[in-house]
């Protein structure tokens, strides 16, 4: 993205915060007036004595936030958050294709999972057509008989597993697929 110097064009960044600080720092961020964007999913917690549901952030110690050059500098001033992620001397951008992608996963978290293994061969570009992720682009790919589409956040290189029923995908034309 061609940015004109002098106007203040927001873009999606990526932002390192301190371990559990995710959500204090999402508020933190949303009192200032600033777009932020916490992905979480829904796992089952068990104790001795109970199980429970909680959420928690889908990529630890990540958050993003829609800034300029001047919201950036306010978000680094918020507690918990430590540094601004880069790669090289470039700030890490987030695409809106892909932010798009990770709020239509928002509308069901407890299908979500992160993927720490090496990204699978790649496979057929689809798009969930129903249930509450219509609209989602990823990659097919097939684990013990279930159906997962891998949503790739390049940006942290990180991935996301969705799991679907294989009846709710259609397998898009190449060209067609958006950049995630």
């Amino acid at each position: 993205m061609i940015r004109q110097p002098g106007k203040k064009q927001k873009i999606w960044l990526v932002f390192y915060t301190t371990p559990r600080a995710e959500k204090k720092c999402e508020l933190r961020i949303d009192e200032r007036g600033i777009d932020v964007l916490l992905p979480k999913r829904i796992v089952i917690r068990q104790w001795k004595d109970r199980k429970k549901k909680v959420i928690e952030p889908l990529f630890p110690n990540y958050i993003f936030a829609h800034v300029d050059e001047g919201d950036r500098l306010r978000v680094l001033q918020t507690d918990g958050i430590v540094r601004t992620v880069s790669f090289g001397k470039n700030f890490a951008e987030i695409s809106n294709e892909e932010i798009e992608n990770i709020k239509i996963s928002q509308n069901d978290p407890s299908r979500l999972e992160p993927f720490y293994g090496p990204l699978p061969a790649r496979g057929e570009k689809v798009i969930i057509e129903e249930g509450p992720m219509r609209g989602l682009q990823g990659e097919i790919i097939s684990h013990r008989g279930k159906t997962h589409v891998v949503i790739a956040v390049e940006s942290i290189r990180q991935y996301v597993r969705v799991n679907i029923p294989a009846s709710w995908v259609r397998v898009l034309p190449t060209a067609s697929m958006k950049t995630t």
